[in-house]
């Protein structure tokens, strides 16, 4: 009842908040030009996950009374501070990436982060120093695939409702009450930002609401998962989050094929490819959010089998499904100018 109740209030929040940080993103010139990276064509305002972390940052200060929820808001926040000063100014990569660094960081070393860490079908154990590297590791990097995957209109929106939805399920199956709460109030908070954001946009969630969205979930998808659930430990976060992890794995593979920093940015990220292929903004859309819901469907049944062997199956053979699908769609070619 309660985690309905936060849905609730957190949808409405992001419905009314929206339109008042859209106007004040038009009053302060927080608008996204577009370039050669960006497939818009006007203007449009880009500090939209303001709304949205309002949203859920109040319905949790009123209504989730837990320490690691608290800590897990404010390691966003740090993340979210970064992208809301490279929507306003637009950051060089090298300094946006070591404020994120340092933002990630503190948020690590506060408690955001798992003890313990168990390799699949392995006795492996990692603990202390380098399961907080892991974890480190882990939170950056999903951090900044969220931010990666955000090129269309509603995407990384849309991931991030159905990537919440399936761990607000496991979490209820695994009776993490407390990152239930959260996680409904990101469902309702994204689904309302989602009535501005689906094609056509008329505000963007910007590198704050991206970059915030790609921590907090990440966060979730180790605290709140594998403290109790640990039969595929090292596995699980990346099946919940699929999408957003195998496109930046692709696109630093590619980077460094084609010899260039994997951390130069382009418009060749997978969701660009899919349009170089002739699909629609909303078929290219719909496809994602088509993987990202079968990747959520696996984890969900991977929680409930609690079997690492079975779960193997399921998840290689999800994973060469969707891999052979793509290469058939021939948005995985590398090339050494890279294009497809």
């Amino acid at each position: 009842m309660m985690a309905l109740l936060t849905f609730v209030l957190s949808l409405i929040g992001s419905i009314l908040f929206t339109p008042w940080v859209k106007k004040i993103a038009y009053q302060v010139g927080a608008v996204d030009i577009p370039n050669d990276r960006k497939v818009h064509l006007k203007p449009i305002p880009r500090i939209g996950g303001v709304a949205f972390f309002l949203s859920i940052l109040i319905v949790n200060v009123l209504f989730n009374k837990s320490l690691i929820v608290e800590k897990i808001i404010f390691g966003g926040l740090l993340v979210f501070l970064v992208g809301l000063l490279d929507d306003f100014v637009e950051l060089k990569p090298k300094p946006k990436f070591w404020l994120t660094f340092l933002a990630v960081l503190i948020a690590v070393f506060i408690g955001v982060r798992v003890d313990v860490w168990r390799i699949p079908y392995t006795k492996i154990i990692i603990k202390g120093f380098w399961a907080d590297v892991i974890t480190f590791v882990w939170l950056l990097g999903i951090t900044n695939a969220m931010n990666f995957i955000d090129g269309l209109d509603g995407l990384a929106g849309g991931v991030a409702v159905i990537s919440s939805f399936s761990l607000l399920i496991i979490s209820l199956l695994l009776g993490r009450f407390e990152m239930a709460l959260l996680l409904s109030s990101i469902l309702g908070s994204v689904l309302g930002f989602l009535f501005y954001n689906f094609p056509p946009a008329s505000i963007f969630m910007g590198d704050s609401g991206a970059m915030f969205l790609g921590f907090i979930l990440g966060a979730i998808s180790i605290i709140g998962v594998l403290k109790v659930s640990t039969i595929i430990n090292l596995f699980f976060p990346i099946v919940v989050l699929g999408f957003p992890v195998l496109d930046t794995a692709f696109s630093i593979i590619r980077r460094l094929l084609e010899g260039r920093a994997p951390w130069k940015y382009d418009k060749d990220h997978l969701h660009h490819r899919f349009l170089r292929i002739g699909m629609k903004t909303e078929q290219s859309i719909a496809f994602i959010y088509l993987i990202t819901i079968c990747m959520s469907l696996l984890a969900i049944i991977i929680s409930l089998l609690q079997d690492p062997y079975i779960s193997a199956i399921l998840l290689f053979g999800t994973l060469f499904l969707i891999l052979f699908i793509l290469k058939k769609l021939g948005v995985l070619e590398v090339r050494r100018n890279g294009k497809v």
